[in-house]
């Protein structure tokens, strides 16, 4: 791994150590080897440059989340520079973020009609045409309109971007960041050495890969240590027999929305553990709640890690598998020197003491794109301010609690919501919580809670009020708890308590 430089030369490396090795399965018994993969990667790079296309240009892939997106991101990282795109995204939507990223191309299935291929109209960005495979078949075909005379065919260079990631300001703009080839190979260093990762594992993908996590968790990370990536027909609909017989994966990372419906699938199933081949579960995106973890541990018999990644700096910090470091309802232990807690006066939180979690590393990204300002709040001598509240023990692990911006200040008193989300899944009635910020007129901000019931369960607000005397200091309880089928959460699992109230924040 530190002799390599960039994405591509991670895939050649394995391409010629094991060519007919799967890289990339899908259900059907799809596949594509790396020597297929290293073959697609050098087309798809002639044939861009042929077109004009140089290794600067930003090309949007707009396809839906699949072994077909996965090749063609990968294929355009190691060639130019790949931009994933939502393609749940409205036609405004679009527009602003192919305004903002100004690319060289759209990459659609062929024929399609989405929004993506609207706004590539409107705003005259050429489109390339994804053939679709021949039936039985898993391979990537481009079709590419040329745009000038043939470019220079320079391969890529360490610390040049390999792919844009997009994520959403604290005022709803876009923000672009650059990932470089260099960011994601030590990316994939250090969860191959958290993880124990070799080319015999399989990483089962099931999350969105035009998000942080399932690109470079769930997609590159196998492919640069040498291992293969299994997508099931559809990762919106848990087949266990698919996804952990059939595709036979040895590990997989999502969400703890996820990892709830899998637990509630796999519990009732008493041969669970002859039919699947996992050997350990990542979580991530968003606190863990006990009861999953320490059930799905059982029902599989596997450990369960929880991580805690940015996108602005990807995988930060891991619990480890037996016989590593691990510690129940922590991140694990940060890479020496890569994480700090700084306090709200400036200075280095002592052991336990709760601030604003800062970064830096190998895997941090170098800046926002066009955002000059923006850079200069989010950078303090080359430490990124993530906007996260952590705590780090005294033996060195880390504890997320929540976003700086969800705090609940309740008359000068900070509260994390994630404590009281915690105490309130305590409760045997309540299968999810989410405490949020309400305004009052006279302590500026109060508390309040929203909750799922297990089904068939029933219970007052008063009787979890008085539940939650035993459990939180006074001023933590919620004056208010309402109940709802489910909570709102976005695409990464993570739950949106700005949708819960009216909070000032």
């Amino acid at each position: 791994m530190e002799e390599l430089r960039t994405i591509e030369e991670a895939i050649r490396h394995h391409a010629q150590l094991r060519p007919t090795s799967p890289a990339i399965v899908a259900t059907q018994s799809l596949s594509v080897s790396y020597g297929e993969l290293f073959e697609s990667i050098c087309t798809v790079r002639s044939d861009l440059r042929r077109a004009g296309f140089d290794r600067n240009a930003r090309i949007v892939v707009a396809l839906q989340n699949g072994p077909l997106a996965a090749l063609a991101v990968v294929a355009i990282a190691c060639s130019a520079v790949a931009v994933p795109l939502d393609i749940k995204l409205a036609v405004p939507e679009v527009d602003k973020c192919l305004d903002l990223l100004r690319p060289a191309a759209v990459v659609l299935l062929g024929d399609s009609d989405s929004p993506a291929r609207t706004i590539a109209a409107r705003q005259g960005i050429p489109v390339i045409e994804l053939a679709i495979p021949d039936r039985g078949k898993l391979g990537l075909r481009l079709v590419i309109p040329r745009v000038g005379s043939a470019a220079s065919p320079e391969e890529q260079i360490p610390d040049a971007p390999a792919f844009i990631l997009q994520t959403s300001g604290t005022t709803g703009g876009l923000k672009l960041i650059p990932y470089s080839h260099r960011n994601m190979l030590a990316t994939a260093g250090r969860v191959q050495g958290w993880f124990g990762l070799t080319p015999t594992d399989r990483c089962l993908s099931v999350s969105p890969i035009h998000y942080c996590h399932g690109l470079t968790v769930t997609v590159f990370a196998p492919l640069i240590t040498g291992g293969s990536i299994a997508f099931p027909l559809d990762p919106s609909r848990l087949d266990i027999a698919e996804w952990f017989g059939e595709l036979r994966p040895t590990w997989y990372s999502a969400g703890p929305t996820l990892h709830r419906f899998v637990l509630d699938k796999a519990k009732p199933m008493p041969d669970v553990r002859t039919i699947h081949t996992l050997r350990f579960v990542v979580s991530g995106g968003a606190p863990l709640p006990e009861d999953v973890c320490v059930g799905l541990q059982r029902v599989l018999g596997v450990p369960v890690l929880e991580h805690y990644g940015a996108s602005e700096a990807a995988q930060i910090s891991a619990n480890l598998p037996p016989p590593g470091a691990a510690k129940l309802g922590t991140c694990g232990i940060p890479p020496n020197d890569t994480v700090m807690i700084v306090g709200e006066d400036g200075g280095q939180a002592a052991p336990g003491q709760k601030g604003e979690v800062w970064v830096r590393g190998p895997t941090l990204m170098s800046g926002y794109l066009d955002a000059p300002e923006l850079n200069r709040a989010a950078f303090v001598a080359g430490w990124f301010r993530t906007g996260d509240i952590g705590s780090l023990d005294e033996d060195g692990f880390l504890t997320v609690h929540g976003r700086e911006k969800e705090l609940i200040n309740r008359g000068g008193e900070k509260i994390a919501p994630t404590e009281i989300d915690n105490a309130l899944m305590r409760h045997p009635a309540v299968i999810e919580a989410a405490a949020y910020a309400v305004h009052h007129p006279r302590l500026g901000e109060d508390v309040a809670a929203a909750v799922v019931l297990h089904p068939g369960s029933t219970v007052t607000q008063d009787e979890l009020r008085e539940f939650l005397r035993t459990q939180l200091a006074l001023f933590k309880i919620p004056r208010r708890i309402v109940f709802q089928d489910q909570l709102p959460k976005g695409p990464t699992g993570k739950v949106q308590r700005s949708k819960l109230g009216n909070s000032s924040k």
